[in-house]
Parts: C-alpha cells; sequence; structure tokens
C-alpha cells in the first residue's frame, strides 16, 4: 500500500470517528437520565439478626451483643462461654449519661442458679433461672425481686455550681452496729461550716460523728440486754458519764 492510499485510509477513519461522535453528542448531551427500576431477589429473612431478648439463642434466629471478652469467641448454640475476664459495657446512669434510673420500675432480683455456671452471659443460658423465694411473716410464698424501698433526702448538698442537691436512701431492715455511725451533717441553717452536706463540727473543731457500738461501754450508744435478748439504747446523758 502507497502513501497515498494509507492516507485515504485514515481520511475515511477519521470520518467515520467524527459522525460516531457527532451521533453521541446529539443523543446525550442535555438529556435527563430516563429512570430505571432494579428488582432484587426476595430477601432471606433468616439473615436479620436483631439481638435476642430471650436466654438461650436456640429460642431465637437473633444474634446476641457483646458485652464480654468471652462473648468474642462466639460458643456454641446452648453452651455458657468460660467466665469472662474483661467487660466492655462500661457506663454511668445519671441525667446526662445513660439515663437516671426511674424509682418506680427499678427492680432488683435474685435467681437460683442451679447448673448455671456464667452470671454474666444471660443470652448463653439454655433456660432462664427461677426467680429465688422467701417466707414472709404471713406465712406466705414470695418472690424475690422488688422495687427498691428508696426515701429522698432534699438536703443532699450541693453541686459544683451551688446549686442545692437532693440525694436517695435505703430504708434499713438490718442493721451492723460495728459499721452504723451516727452523724449530723451541715444544713442550709448552719452558719459555722458554708459546706452543705459535710459533717457538721463541734466547738472543739471535732466532727460529730461517731459509732453506734463500742467495746467500751463508756462511749457506748448502744448495749446488749443478756436477759431480755434485746438491744438497747441508753435513755440519757449527761456530762462526765
Amino acid at each position: 500500500m502507497t502513501i497515498n492510499e494509507q492516507i485515504e485510509e485514515l481520511k475515511q477513519q477519521i470520518i467515520v470517528l467524527q459522525n460516531k461522535v457527532a451521533d453521541l453528542s446529539k443523543n446525550t448531551e442535555e438529556k435527563i437520565q430516563t429512570p430505571i427500576s432494579i428488582v432484587g431477589g426476595t430477601k432471606n429473612e433468616s439473615l436479620t439478626r436483631p439481638a435476642d431478648v430471650k436466654a438461650g439463642r436456640s429460642q431465637q434466629l437473633g444474634g446476641y451483643v457483646i458485652f464480654n471478652d468471652s462473648e468474642l469467641k462466639s460458643p456454641r448454640i446452648d453452651t455458657e462461654p468460660d467466665a469472662p475476664t474483661e467487660g466492655y459495657n462500661k457506663h454511668t446512669h445519671s441525667r446526662y449519661s445513660g439515663g437516671a434510673l426511674i424509682k418506680d420500675v427499678l427492680e432488683i432480683v435474685e435467681y437460683t442458679w442451679g447448673s448455671i455456671t456464667n452470671k454474666h452471659s444471660q443470652q448463653f443460658w439454655s433456660t432462664k433461672p427461677p426467680i429465688a423465694t422467701v417466707v414472709n411473716s404471713l406465712g406466705q410464698t414470695v418472690q424475690k425481686v422488688g422495687k427498691l424501698d428508696l426515701v429522698f433526702n432534699p438536703d443532699g448538698g450541693t453541686d459544683a455550681l451551688g446549686n442545692p442537691i437532693g440525694t436517695w436512701g435505703v430504708a434499713a431492715y438490718e442493721i451492723d452496729i460495728k459499721k452504723c455511725f451516727f452523724v449530723e451533717r451541715v444544713t442550709v441553717t448552719d452558719s459555722d461550716n458554708p459546706t452543705l452536706g459535710a459533717i457538721k463540727k463541734d466547738s472543739k473543731g471535732q466532727e460529730m460523728k461517731s459509732p453506734l457500738y463500742n467495746s467500751d461501754q463508756t462511749k457506748t450508744s448502744i448495749i446488749w440486754d443478756e436477759n431480755g435478748k434485746v438491744w438497747r439504747l441508753y435513755a440519757a446523758f449527761a456530762p462526765g458519764v
């Protein structure tokens, strides 16, 4: 093929390419894309794995939330993982993080564990343990689950900004005499110490705090009556006693 023939062939190829570019421009430039629908296969619902709300993964197709290191090993269904050594679910419950726990619905429960050895991973329990029971003063059987018996103290002190705050206390059904202290705390009516909620001090600068019981009978507030089989409070105070 001569040079002139090659040049003529290239001219024809250029003309063809120019026509193609012109055609593409006419059909694509300033055109709105035509919407299309892509239809897939039916979704396999068994692959949806919400957190399980029951004890034992075999009872649901759901997944589970990992709370500690032993649960990372994905133990077999109905098999308890080893006792954990590290927990991941570290959090608080205040009005600013986690939410304050609601008094009217907060319950404490005691279970009869039976064969359960890992008490931390309830989603791996094969069965839910029964709630422990106790007999009340009327001879009735009562499950050991219920709300905390709380009492609110509006004089709980102040926050970092000096605003008054309250605290919750628990009603006492048993008092350990060696751990219980009598104290008086500073209130808004006190002028000797502006720190609300702190233990008040007497005229000698001593904290007004004393243990309920002391083995020294000259310093104790309570004493055991062997004949009556009861603890008795001293009925009077006098200087020098």
